[in-house]
């Protein structure tokens, strides 16, 4: 017997994205994702940033950076998922699908869930002198994950008999702002080129933080009733503070090539404990059936909210290698990232970026780049920047999921400015 059944795509992806929005706290904040020219060369930064950039992806190559920038702001940001592609939306958007079209959608999704990633990251003024940088911003992140039943419930419909569980369901998220201040220096320099290393410090401000502690739910069908259960469990705070250091090495060769290490967040914590609250809600539902006219006592839910104590929060660690060969007209770099940790803005999955910069022009400097692994997967970018003399504007859009825009499962975009002197 098929009691629940939607016919569209349309409705099953608005109906997950809203329930991961409510379940995971979705920010409205700012969060990780990175400057312009970071995004178009698919994030291999850590032996190529220089400037204001090398504050933010490897201090030490401050060293390597004469002059000086004054940072303007700039917004990036980045929203993709583990299941859906375009070329899948479009193939099913508006017809009614049949058995095979559901069951098509339904192998889309992973045994461990719909998952939604957002990264966002405003930056504000900055200036750079040298070795030193100060830097500011506010960056967070935000992931949700919904249990695969839920999807063979909307699609499918609850069969008798059957109990459909929703416990793999759950989310965080944070925003935070940051003054930053980078500082590179040289510790050798001769015939096999000059190595520096380099620092940043880092003052947190906690914006938001929002994490699901407990989730569960289910729905069970029997011959004559619809009977389930939902729980949800989560602890919010919307002020903190903390601190952050990353570290970093170079080494400039001869012939253009350089090779960089950095640790992100070596040390970094924010103990968040401005209006700390634990929310729980709470629905159970019995004798549903088309003969009860009483579902007023048949469904009760309860929405409850007081305060908790506070807590820390781990900022999440990554170690990043990477190599670049900058010829003049061209620059190529590839980056190899190991995350420590599986939360929102990392991932424990590896991860490899490949970017390169052409410029030929003076004035335009077209970018590209590649990324595989990570919590994006496959991803694949591309920008451009406008060099006019002491103002320097770039732009970067990207497509998360695969190298063709069908396989398409998030889109990125970020726009940054500073002036050089």
């Amino acid at each position: 017997m098929k009691t629940l059944q939607h016919h569209h795509l349309r409705t099953v992806i608005l109906v997950a994205v809203l329930a991961l929005v409510t379940g995971s706290a979705w920010l409205d904040q700012p969060a990780l994702a990175g400057e312009a020219r970071t995004m178009a060369m698919g994030g291999a930064q850590t032996a190529s940033a220089r400037g204001l950039e090398a504050a933010v992806w490897n201090p030490a190559n401050l060293a390597f950076s004469p002059g000086g920038a004054f940072g303007l702001v700039g917004l990036s940001a980045d929203l993709h998922n583990n299941s859906f592609t375009l070329a899948r939306y479009n193939e099913v958007a508006g017809a009614t699908l049949d058995q095979s079209d559901k069951e098509r959608l339904l192998a889309d999704i992973p045994e461990g869930g719909f998952r939604l990633n957002s990264e966002l990251q405003a930056s504000g003024p900055g200036v750079h002198i040298g070795r030193f940088a100060l830097t500011t911003g506010a960056v967070g992140a935000a992931r949700g994950n919904l249990d695969r039943d839920f999807f063979d419930l909307m699609l499918f419909g609850n069969e008798l008999g059957e109990t459909v569980d929703f416990s793999d369901t759950w989310g965080d998220g944070y925003a935070i702002g940051d003054v930053s201040l980078s500082w590179g220096q040289p510790v050798y320099e001769g015939a096999l080129g000059r190595m520096a290393v380099g620092v940043t410090a880092s003052y947190l401000y906690g914006i938001y933080e929002m994490h699901v502690d407990e989730a569960y739910g289910s729905v069970t069908t029997e011959f004559a009733e619809i009977s389930g259960e939902a729980f949800a469990a989560a602890t919010t705070s919307d002020q903190g503070s903390g601190y952050g250091l990353d570290l970093g090495a170079a080494w400039q060769a001869p012939g253009g090539w350089t090779f960089g290490l950095a640790v992100d967040n070596i040390l970094g914590s924010v103990d968040w404990t401005g209006n700390v609250e634990r929310h729980e809600m709470q629905v159970q539902a019995s004798d549903i059936n088309v003969l009860n006219d009483d579902l007023d006592n048949a469904v009760a839910n309860s929405d409850t909210s007081y305060a908790a104590p506070g807590y820390s929060t781990s900022l999440p660690r990554r170690v990043r290698t990477g190599v670049a060969l900058d010829r003049g007209t061209f620059l190529v770099a590839a980056d190899y990232v190991q995350g420590f940790n599986d939360q929102a803005g990392s991932s424990t999955t590896p991860q490899l970026n490949l970017g390169l910069e052409w410029r030929p022009f003076g004035l335009l400097t077209p970018r590209g780049g590649v990324s595989l692994g990570g919590d994006r997967g496959v991803g694949v970018a591309g920008g451009l920047g406008l060099d006019m003399l002491w103002w320097q504007v770039d732009f970067a859009v990207a497509h998360r999921g695969g190298l063709s825009a069908g396989d398409t499962r998030g889109l990125g975009f970020a726009v940054s400015s500073q002036l050089k002197f």
